[in-house]
This record gives C-alpha cells, structure tokens and sequence, in this order.
C-alpha cells in the first residue's frame, strides 16, 4: 500500500474507538450523572479510546486489509450512523461512506490479488452491502420526515419557495431523492472500486 493509505486506513480504524466510547461516556453522562461536568465523561472516553489504540492500533494497521467481515460491517454501521446523526438525519453526507467502502475493498482486491471472477463477485457483495444501507437511512429518513407535521413550511422556508409545499410534493421528494441517493451510493462504490483496483501501485 501506498503511505497515504497505510495513513488513511489507519485514521478511520483508530478514530473508532474513541469516538464510540467517546459516545458511550456521554450517554452514560445523559441517564445518569447529568449533574456532574459532562467534559469529565468525554475526556474519559476519549482517554480510554486513547489507550485502547495505543494497546491494539498498532499491530490491526498491520492487518488491515485482512479484517473480519463483522469489524468491516461493524465500523461501517458505526460511522453511518454518526454521520447520519451529525448532519441531523439528512442522508446525502451518508455518501462519503461508500466511496470509502469501495476504495478499501479496491485495495483489498490488490492486496489478496484476487481472479477477476472473485474481484466481480465481492465487487457485487460490496456495493449490494452499501445500497442497502443507504435503503435504510432513506427509509428512516422518510419516515421522520413524514411524522413532522410541519415538514411542507420547513422545506418552504429552507428553499426560499413562493409556493405552498403539498404533502404530495413532500412525498415526491422523499421518493425521487431516495431513489436517487440509493443509486448514486451502488455507483459511486463499485466505480471507487474499479478506480482503487486499477489505479498503479507506486
């Protein structure tokens, strides 16, 4: 692997823990100890993230293209999840995240120098995986959106539109975005693959 994808890879698998027990502490904080500064508990999820890379990091970096299928799947989630919930449950942000599947898989490909018919058929694993993530945010997404009593005012406002936004066209929306988040995210991760996979070595 190139440095910069040693960098990378190693940047999204070390960033995970922290993050989580970052979240973890918090909610802890939340439900139980809301009285208490709220910074002791994210400095202590941070600092336990901390140690427990420092504990592991190393020696999973160097098997990185070797996870199990569970880590791989886990972290994916993980990150969807936050980025879902970072960007307030607007779904297009949720993107990045296939490009990020195909361009581990395309190196996962070289790195195991896979025949073309096992390239084809993880290929089609990989982004059948990432669709149907994105199928579900969209699905939670719609059904969010159409809970919202006030949705149609909201999206009026937001888009500076002169005219009444219907629950019909809020429904077209829904439907002809979703679809077109849904097949933007199979596109955009099996091209990331073919890009990764042919993409010169040096």
């Amino acid at each position: 692997m190139r440095r910069f994808d040693k960098f990378l890879l190693g940047l999204l698998l070390g960033s995970a823990g922290p993050l989580f027990l970052i979240m973890v502490f918090f909610t802890i904080w939340f439900f139980f100890f809301q009285s208490w500064n709220v910074f002791i508990f994210i400095f202590t999820g941070l600092a336990a993230g901390i140690l427990i890379d420092l504990l592991f990091l190393n020696k999973t970096k160097a098997k990185v293209l070797e996870l199990p299928v569970w880590i791989l799947i886990g972290l994916y989630l993980f990150y969807n999840i936050g980025l879902y919930g970072m960007f307030m449950g607007f779904p297009v942000f949720n993107l990045s995240m296939g490009i990020v599947a195909g361009y581990y898989y395309g190196l996962k490909i070289k790195h195991l120098d896979l025949p073309s018919d096992q390239s084809k058929q993880l290929t089609k694993k990989v982004t059948l995986f990432t669709t149907t993530v994105m199928l579900l945010i969209c699905i939670s997404t719609a059904v969010i959106a159409l809970r919202e009593k006030t949705i149609g005012l909201e999206l009026q406002g937001m888009l500076n539109l002169n005219f009444e936004v219907t629950k019909s066209m809020v429904i077209l929306i829904i439907l002809l975005g979703g679809l077109a988040l849904i097949s933007l995210q199979y596109f955009v991760t099996k091209q990331m693959i073919k890009i990764t996979v042919n993409r010169p070595s040096y």
